[in-house]
């Protein structure tokens, strides 16, 4: 892909000066990152850098300290530029963010259980509480004492109603209450 961009020799066109290091770099950049929002490209790029960053110590080590001219650099930089290097590195970066992923949701699974359960405490309450005050209106208060009333009226009217049939002793006792107390008046 990218290689068509760059065909033949990169050092011979670096030494040239047809193309930069920043070139090459920035062609690297815009080969691993497919668009804004790719994490992967992102990471599988981090991933080519640092391995830019141990040919540099490395070539140090071997070179008596000397640090890696910009032909040397584009010699290696050229090489991330192959679709196998490319699928390589992103299909590392996928399983460290896939690594990663996993020990987070694993760290965070307590708390996942309890906010989940404390959600369903709490939608329970929210169903309790519903319940309630659909059972505690005020219109619902009035009409279930205007029954008991009602209720009470009619008992107390059956009652009566059979002690005077029945001709109870309480029928009785009543009316000899009532008979002084009319008797004064």
């Amino acid at each position: 892909m990218m290689q068509e961009t760059f065909p033949g020799n990169e050092n011979s066109r670096l030494r040239s000066g047809e193309i930069s290091a920043g070139d090459l770099a920035e062609a690297v950049l815009e080969f691993y990152i497919e668009g804004e929002d790719d994490l992967i490209g992102l990471l599988a790029y981090a991933l080519y850098e640092r391995q830019k960053r141990d040919f540099v110590v490395s070539h140090r080590k071997r070179n008596a300290g000397r640090s890696p001219n910009e032909a040397e650099i584009a010699a290696v930089t050229s090489n991330y530029l192959s679709a196998d290097l490319r699928n390589t590195l992103r299909d590392r970066a996928s399983q460290i963010l896939s690594s990663y992923a996993e020990t987070y949701v694993e760290a965070m699974e307590p708390q996942i259980q309890l906010v989940a359960t404390n959600s369903e405490a709490l939608r329970q309450v929210r169903d309790i509480e519903k319940s309630v005050k659909k059972r505690a209106g005020f219109w619902r208060q009035v009409r279930v004492g205007f029954t008991i009333t009602l209720l009470l009226i009619v008992l107390f009217a059956t009652l009566t109603i059979a002690a005077v049939f029945f001709r109870s002793d309480i029928v009785d006792a009543w009316n000899a209450l009532m008979v002084p107390t009319t008797l004064r008046t």
